[in-house]
């Protein structure tokens, strides 16, 4: 078997690389060891905010803002290609807080104006004028008008039906056993059902990353964090923007639906759901929006976000030539996978990154104090 270029994972990040590189005119293999999406892009909220993602990072922010615009044209674009509405909503994003938070909101309130993004003051009776949902106790509030969301796995079941359109091989039920390299150039994917010959190869496998033998980086360069969600329904919508509160985001889907995310755990790869991370989602949950107290719970669901030490995304090519990295996205893999498939494209047709995103090249030397520069 050989490709053009070989995609380890089918995940968003995966689906959406495979996509623009076939259509770059490249042949192109997609390697997923379960089925596409399995992991964290089905479990995924698919917040579209990078105001708040960023956390006071300047290059972050700039990222996201520049995946976030792709989303509306993506969207379009797979809607005409699959008829699937991937639920792109540019509903806007609110953080709320009580006293105690309020001066850290006007922070990040200033931060975000700095950096030219829209941003909303909102006290105690604004609050409730815009969402009378919320408690009665969230005096302070942020609202980020251009945010929005998406729904992940419309979204994905697009993104693979609309790559297998356009000539994308996935294999699944495939185990990486190594990269097989002659020299200093990548020759393709050794496989436990075989070698798979390519010119080019990207690793996109999510919290699995580290665990591709051969790949460049620091067993602990993409380590998995736990993320919990609790999943209920109202009978008509309970808020309209995504909102973030102290320690949780409740995101309102335009049927009822509505997801309460995330915890983070440091646990490896262990996949336990816990009564206490679905206790936190819901108590906290309530206290953002009281009424979610008297919904029924409907679902729970686990995954692995891939975090990086410094929590910025790996993008680009790494160790021998021919091989590229995209993974490490933490919280941030729907937002950011329209760029990154992108900026993949342009390193394997091109032979380069924007060097707007140098500062996301996985280099170990560069990146492994975890600091920002």
């Amino acid at each position: 078997m050989s490709a053009d270029v070989v995609v380890v994972g089918a995940g968003l990040v995966g689906c959406a690389t495979a996509v623009r590189l076939a259509q770059a005119g490249l042949a192109v293999t997609v390697l997923e060891r379960s089925v596409p999406g399995a992991e964290a892009s089905s479990v995924a909220a698919g917040i579209l905010g990078p105001t708040l993602e960023c956390e006071g990072d300047p290059l972050a922010l700039a990222l996201g803002r520049a995946s976030r615009a792709r989303h509306a044209t993506l969207a379009a674009e797979l809607r005409e290609a699959t008829g699937v509405d991937v639920g792109y909503e540019r509903c806007g994003l609110l953080r709320v807080s009580g006293e105690a938070g309020a001066s850290a909101l006007e922070a990040h309130a200033r931060f975000l104006e700095a950096e030219g993004e829209p941003v909303e003051r909102l006290d105690a009776r604004a609050l409730q004028t815009l969402e009378p949902a919320l408690a009665p106790t969230l005096v302070a509030g942020l609202r980020m008008p251009e945010d929005g969301q998406v729904e992940p796995r419309p979204l994905l079941r697009a993104l693979a039906a609309f790559a297998a359109q356009l000539g994308v091989r996935f294999v699944s039920g495939r185990l990486v056993r190594g990269l097989r390299t002659v020299g200093d150039r990548v020759h393709g994917v050794e496989t436990d059902g075989g070698f798979v010959a390519a010119g080019h190869v990207v690793v996109a496998a999510g919290a699995w990353t580290s665990l591709v033998p051969g790949l460049p980086l620091a067993p602990d360069a993409v380590r998995p964090v736990r993320g919990q969600v609790v999943h209920t329904a109202a009978r008509t919508r309970l808020l309209r923007h995504v909102v973030f509160g102290d320690g949780v985001y409740v995101v309102p889907r335009a049927d009822g639906r509505v997801v309460l995310g995330a915890t983070m755990e440091d646990v490896g790869f262990d996949r336990t759901p816990t009564l206490a991370g679905i206790a936190s989602l819901v108590m906290q949950g309530c206290a953002v929006a009281p009424a979610l107290g008297q919904l029924p719970l409907l679902d729970h669901a686990v995954s692995f976000r891939p975090a990086t030490r410094d929590h910025r995304p790996f993008i680009g090519p790494v160790g021998p030539a021919g091989l590229v990295i995209a993974s490490g996205h933490h919280r941030n893999g729907v937002l950011l996978a329209p760029i990154t498939a992108d900026l993949v494209r342009d390193v394997v047709v091109d032979g380069s990154l924007d060097a707007r995103y140098h500062a996301l090249l996985p280099d170990p030397r560069e990146r492994a104090s975890g600091g920002k520069s």
